[in-house]
C-alpha cells in the first residue's frame, strides 16, 4: 500500500494537499467549473469514501483513477450534485412567464431549462407551454448529472412530488402503478440531454428566447458564472430573457444582459448594446421577437414627454428600499414577506451581506434550513466582495469580521450531530 493509500485508508475522503477530496475537487473544478465550498467537500468525502468501499479501493485510490474512468467520475458527480426541484417552484416566475413573456412571443417558442434537475422546472414549462396557445414551441431540459437526465426523460414522479402544480394543468397526469406520469403526447415537446451548460448550447443561436437557469449558477464559481451569462447574451434571440434563482450570487446585469422587471419578477434580458447594463436610454428597445412587450425596464421604452408639474410614475424600488421593507416585515412578524423583500434586495444587488444575512434569518423563521444555508454563504461570499465600511454602517457598528464570525458560526454543523 502506498502512502498515499496509507493516508487516505487511515482518514478516509481526507481533503490536505494531495489528499483524495483535494485530488477530487480539482477534476470538477476542471471539468465543470464548480465553486469548491466546504459543503462541496464534505459531500465529496461521503461519496467517494462510498465508491471507494463499493469497488474495494482506498479513497485516494479511488479519486486516482478518476480523471481516466469517465464512468467512475460521472457517477461522482450525480453522488454530489444536489438535483433539488419541484413542479411550478416559485409561482411568480412562471405566472411572469404565462402572463408577460409568452403572450409577446411569436413562433416557434423554445424554452431551455438550464440544469433540469428531475424534470419537474421542464414539464412545468411544457405546461405552460401548452396552455399558452402557441401552436409551435418545445422545451429544452439539460443537467450535467446522468441520474438527473434519466428522471427528467422518465417523467414519473411520486404523489408528494407533485404538490404545486395548478389544477388546471394535472390533466397532464396519468397514473402509473404507485407513481404518476407525466403525458406521453407532452413529454414529446421537450428534448433531454445531458450537457454542462459552461461548454455548449442545446441549440443553434438566436433560436431560444427563454431560459430557467435557476439555483445553478450559484454551484459555480464566479468567473465561470459570469462567462456563462455574457456567452448566454449573444446565444439567445434578441430580447430573450433569463429566469435566475434567488439566491444566484453573480451580480446583474453582465455584459450584454440587463435587469428587468417581468410582472412582478426579476430577471435579466438581452440588451440591445453590448454592455449597455441597466442605463437609461433612448435607443430603441430590446424586445422578444414577435409582438410588443410588455416586459418593463429601465430602458425598456423612451422618456416620454409630461406636462409641467407631472412627476411621473414611481421610481423603480432599490436595493436599499427592499431591504428596509425586508427589515419592517422582520419587525412585524412576517417572516414570509421578509423573504420575498430580501430576495429582491440580494438580486438588486448581490453585495449587500447584511441582506443576505437577514434573508438567511428570515428562511430559518419559516425552516427552510437549506435555503438559510445558502443565504449565509451568499453573505459570506458577499463579504469578500464589498466595502467593509459599507457592512458597518448597515450594522449599525458591527464590523465586518464580526459578521463572518457570526455567519461561520451559523455554518458550523451542531454539536450534537443534529440539523442546524
Amino acid at each position: 500500500m502506498s502512502a498515499a493509500d496509507a493516508d487516505g485508508a487511515a482518514r478516509p475522503g481526507g481533503g490536505g494537499p494531495g489528499g483524495p477530496v483535494e485530488v477530487a475537487a480539482r477534476l470538477l473544478v476542471e471539468r465543470t467549473g464548480m465553486q469548491v465550498t466546504q459543503g462541496l467537500r464534505e459531500r465529496l468525502a461521503a461519496c467517494l469514501d462510498r465508491a471507494a468501499r463499493a469497488g474495494g479501493q482506498t479513497p485516494a485510490r479511488h479519486a486516482a483513477s478518476l480523471a481516466a474512468d469517465p464512468g467512475a467520475f460521472q457517477r461522482l458527480l450525480d453522488c454530489v450534485t444536489v438535483q433539488e426541484s419541484g413542479f411550478f417552484r416559485h409561482p411568480d416566475q412562471f405566472a411572469a412567464l404565462a402572463h408577460e413573456v409568452l403572450p409577446a412571443l411569436e413562433g416557434p417558442v423554445v424554452v431551455w431549462s438550464a440544469g433540469c434537475a428531475n424534470g419537474q422546472e421542464a414539464n412545468s414549462l411544457a405546461m405552460e407551454l401548452a396552455a399558452s396557445g402557441h401552436p409551435d414551441w418545445r422545451v429544452l431540459a439539460t443537467d450535467i448529472s446522468a441520474a438527473a437526465v434519466a428522471r427528467t426523460r422518465a417523467a414519473r414522479y411520486t404523489t408528494a412530488e407533485l404538490a404545486g402544480i395548478p389544477p388546471v394543468h394535472r390533466r397532464w397526469l396519468l397514473p402509473a402503478g404507485d407513481l404518476w406520469e407525466v403525458d406521453p403526447a407532452l413529454r414529446a415537446r421537450v428534448r433531454v440531454e445531458q450537457a454542462n451548460l459552461t461548454t455548449r448550447f442545446p441549440t443553434a443561436p438566436g433560436r431560444c428566447q427563454v431560459v430557467f437557469c435557476r439555483n445553478v449558477l450559484i454551484y459555480l464559481a464566479r468567473e465561470v458564472a459570469e462567462s456563462f451569462l455574457t456567452r448566454l447574451a449573444g446565444w439567445l434571440a434578441p430580447g430573450g430573457v433569463v429566469f435566475l434563482g434567488y439566491a444566484e450570487t453573480v451580480l446583474p446585469p453582465t455584459r450584454g444582459l440587463r435587469a428587468a422587471v417581468v410582472g412582478g419578477a426579476h430577471v435579466l434580458q438581452v440588451s440591445d448594446g453590448a454592455g449597455s447594463g441597466g442605463l437609461w436610454t433612448t435607443a430603441p428597445p430590446a424586445r422578444p421577437v414577435g409582438r410588443p412587450s410588455r416586459i418593463r425596464g429601465p430602458d425598456t421604452d423612451p422618456p416620454r414627454w409630461r406636462p409641467p408639474g407631472d412627476p411621473g410614475p414611481p421610481a423603480e424600488p432599490t436595493a436599499a428600499d427592499m431591504a428596509a421593507a425586508g427589515d419592517r416585515a422582520i419587525a412585524r412578524g412576517d417572516p414570509a414577506a421578509a423573504v420575498a423583500a430580501f430576495r429582491k434586495a440580494v438580486f438588486l444587488d448581490p453585495d449587500r451581506p447584511v441582506a443576505w444575512f437577514r434573508l438567511g434569518l428570515a428562511l430559518g423563521a419559516l425552516q427552510d434550513r437549506r435555503g438559510a444555508r445558502r443565504a449565509y454563504l451568499a453573505a459570506l461570499a458577499a463579504l469578500q466582495r464589498c466595502d467593509p465600511a459599507a457592512v458597518q454602517a448597515d450594522l449599525d457598528g458591527w464590523g465586518a469580521e464580526e459578521l463572518a464570525d457570526v455567519l461561520r458560526a451559523r455554518l458550523a454543523p451542531p454539536a450534537n450531530g443534529g440539523r442546524p
